[in-house]
């Protein structure tokens, strides 16, 4: 208790961490819902921009029915497409493209951008689109002159067939809730976690508490317990901030997309809390080796940095959801949680293996903390 009292006095600290925890998945769907929005507009303003579009009148007239603004390209549009002042894709057809067109030849028309940029890649689908329809127009009415049936050319209907729910497509949106609640798992009550190690010993204050009749063990237990309970409160107002910003979402896609209930809110605290528990264990005994708070640092920076690229290596393995990574902390708990936001069914192995895994390695961690705090070498060295 004496661990908690200090962690609860020290207003500043606290406060400071709860309030960044409910605040970050407001901020996160708003930019989120900002950007989504912006692109939204971008596409449906439909402005395309040709280079010397005076050379293919045709080309212009056929976008401009087809709903789209033209407009001229300006003179240094290579260096701004580089630069990313200029955010879109500019067609850029041949200067004779016209007699070529008349004379039944084949045309080819540069769609130029910078593929390096986000921002541009709806805008330039909606243009290589365009461009697209004005070939199949064009081929469609070379065919009728000469009567044959445009028919010849559709030996194959393409039907596509998606088989992602509305729940699964819109995972691929909320990917960033999963990796921010891992991410905050591993950070929520770090400064906690060292404080109650080596800040101990660095004020002295850890040679009288093991002067006390209580065992190593139960003092780490006890200080791994306060970690914990700001864990638990960090990562629980995380995910309830998350469930509650969606529901301000000013995007009526992500909206109809983004779905979090407390059902997925539940699965996601029985996910992380044990992986949190594990993290509060691995800081503490990471931090025991620091003579200082800021050596102790150092150290539980190396973890942090190690458990927030292990997440990322789902996202390039060919093979989703392999049972392996089911026995890998943060690997686990990431293919889990992506597995509620897609809606598929869950079985007992992905909620209880990642847990016991944790579970395990934070009573390992534990014990060689307490084995540490019999050592002199530990208890007494001191920057």
């Amino acid at each position: 208790m004496k661990e908690l009292r200090d962690a609860v006095r020290d207003r500043r600290s606290w406060i400071i961490a709860l309030t960044l925890a409910m605040l970050a998945g407001p901020v996160v769907f708003v930019l989120m819902s900002n950007f989504v929005s912006g692109l939204e507009e971008r596409v449906a303003e439909r402005e395309v921009i040709v280079a010397e579009a005076s050379r293919a009148p045709t080309l212009v007239g056929f976008l401009q029915r087809a709903g789209a603004r033209v407009v001229e390209a300006p003179p240094d549009y290579l260096d701004r497409l580089r630069s990313g002042s200029l955010q879109n894709a500019v067609i850029r057809p041949p200067q004779d493209f016209e007699q070529r067109l008349a004379s039944g030849d084949t045309v080819e028309v540069e769609v130029v951008y910078d593929e390096s940029h986000d921002k541009a890649q709806p805008v330039v689908r909606t243009a290589m689109r365009l461009v697209d329809g004005f070939s199949r127009e064009l081929g469609t009415q070379r065919l009728l002159a000469r009567g044959l049936s445009p028919q010849l050319l559709a030996a194959v209907q393409l039907e596509p067939v998606n088989l992602a729910s509305t729940q699964a497509r819109g995972a691929q949106l909320l990917f960033i809730v999963p990796w921010a609640a891992l991410i905050v798992a591993v950070f929520g009550a770090l400064s906690v976690a060292i404080d109650v190690t080596a800040g101990e010993r660095e004020r002295g204050s850890l040679e009288p508490l093991l002067a006390n009749p209580v065992g190593a063990p139960a003092l780490v237990a006890g200080k791994w317990a306060v970690v914990m309970v700001y864990s638990t409160a960090i990562v629980v107002l995380t995910m309830l901030g998350f469930m509650v910003s969606m529901r301000f979402v000013n995007n009526e896609t992500l909206s109809a997309l983004m779905q979090l209930q407390w059902r997925e809110v539940a699965l996601f605290a029985a996910v992380l809390l044990p992986f949190a528990a594990l993290m509060a264990a691995l800081n503490m005994l990471a931090a025991t080796f620091g003579r200082s708070f800021k050596e102790a640092q150092t150290y539980v920076s190396y973890i942090a940095m190690v458990a927030q690229f292990s997440a990322l290596v789902p996202v390039f393995l060919t093979v989703r959801d392999a049972a392996w990574q089911l026995w890998v902390p943060s690997v686990a708990q990431l293919t889990v949680l992506m597995k509620v936001l897609r809606g598929e069914p869950l079985t007992a192995a992905h909620l209880l293996l990642p847990a016991a895994v944790c579970l395990a390695l934070t009573a390992g961690c534990l014990w060689l903390q307490a084995l540490l705090l019999r050592r002199e070498s530990i208890v007494f060295s001191r920057s």
